[in-house]
């Protein structure tokens, strides 16, 4: 196996982990939904909407690179997105390039479900503190 093949297999394992960002964001729905009409539920809705941005574009991603195996198919993949986006571009970006771009969709999916996370919790002990009193 080449090394663009196996690296091209590692990242779309890496990427396939949309599924599992996907489903940590049910807690935190559940969370929205017991919290309806108050600004933490108004926050909340807007993270876990990001995330599922970010987890739509992984899944997009993974899809699409499973059509490039090798440095000479980049030429015809990028004349199918052409076909769906029209947009015309002067320089094809390499492999590497577009791997690099796949990694740092993948770290803002973890990052933007890390602060889905946090206020999840931050507004449970909130909620929990204010109870008390």
């Amino acid at each position: 196996m080449s090394d663009i093949t196996m690296t091209n297999c590692i990242m779309r394992i890496h990427l396939s982990s949309w599924r599992y960002f996907a489903a940590l964001t049910l807690p935190s729905l559940a969370l929205t939904f017991t919290l309806l009409y108050s600004i933490e539920s108004a926050i909340l809705t807007l993270l876990f909407f990001i995330t599922h941005y970010y987890c739509w574009r992984l899944w997009l991603d993974e899809r699409l690179f499973r059509l490039l195996n090798n440095e000479s198919s980049i030429i015809e993949f990028d004349k199918g997105m052409l076909h769906l986006w029209a947009k015309e571009s002067e320089n094809t970006r390499t492999l590497s390039d577009r791997w690099r771009g796949a990694k740092k969709l993948f770290y803002r999916a973890i990052f933007s479900l890390i602060a889905l996370w946090l206020v999840s919790l931050c507004t449970v002990l909130y909620q929990a503190f204010t109870l008390v009193d």
